[in-house]
């Protein structure tokens, strides 16, 4: 029986001090507890700067949708295409120029394409040329090479009572006259 009550004695004591030992192993050691509150700090943070980066993400692809949404519209309807910007009317034709007016300027105009309205003179019809005259001088003009037949047969074949534009080149001088015009087109 002593070996029963010594038994019971001891293991009271051990449980005694066990029990006594046990709330102070339990309780956390404050410089632990301080880790782990900066922790949880740090986590907290790093949620919330999350949290602003899946906004900032969801608003890119939201504008993303709507874009596509915008090209898928526009491909679907596309708007009809601007109107051709308003051509520049071509400028007016220049004055053709007189007979004197040619004369006066043959060197400079020599080899040039030119316009000329004056009254014509004789025609010389197995030439197929006609002579522009002025004070100045005379001006031959070669009309058998038109494209026009008719023009050549009218030139030819009708007397002439109005003035003439002529548009032809002028090259040097055939002849008595001054210069002479291959002629490129004849309007009556």
């Amino acid at each position: 029986m002593k070996f029963k009550r010594r038994l019971t004695r001891n293991v009271l004591f051990i449980l005694l001090s066990l029990a006594l030992l046990a709330p102070a192993a339990c309780i956390p050691d404050k410089k632990a507890q301080e880790e782990q509150r900066q922790e949880i700090q740090g986590l907290k943070t790093e949620i919330v700067a999350l949290k602003g980066q899946i906004r900032a993400l969801q608003e890119q692809v939201a504008k993303m949708e709507t874009g596509q949404q915008q090209i898928i519209t526009l491909l679907a309807n596309p708007p009809a295409p601007p109107p051709p910007p308003a051509a520049a009317a071509p400028p007016p034709p220049p004055e053709p120029f007189t007979v004197s007016q040619l004369i006066k300027e043959k060197d400079r105009l020599l080899g040039t394409r030119v316009t000329v309205k004056a009254m014509p003179g004789p025609v010389v019809v197995h030439r197929k040329t006609m002579l522009l005259s002025a004070p100045e001088g005379s001006i031959e003009v070669y009309f058998g090479d038109l494209p026009d037949v008719k023009t050549v047969n009218r030139l030819t074949s009708t007397t002439l009572d109005k003035p003439l534009t002529i548009t032809g080149v002028i090259g040097p001088p055939v002849g008595g006259a001054n210069l002479r015009i291959i002629a490129e087109v004849v309007e009556f």
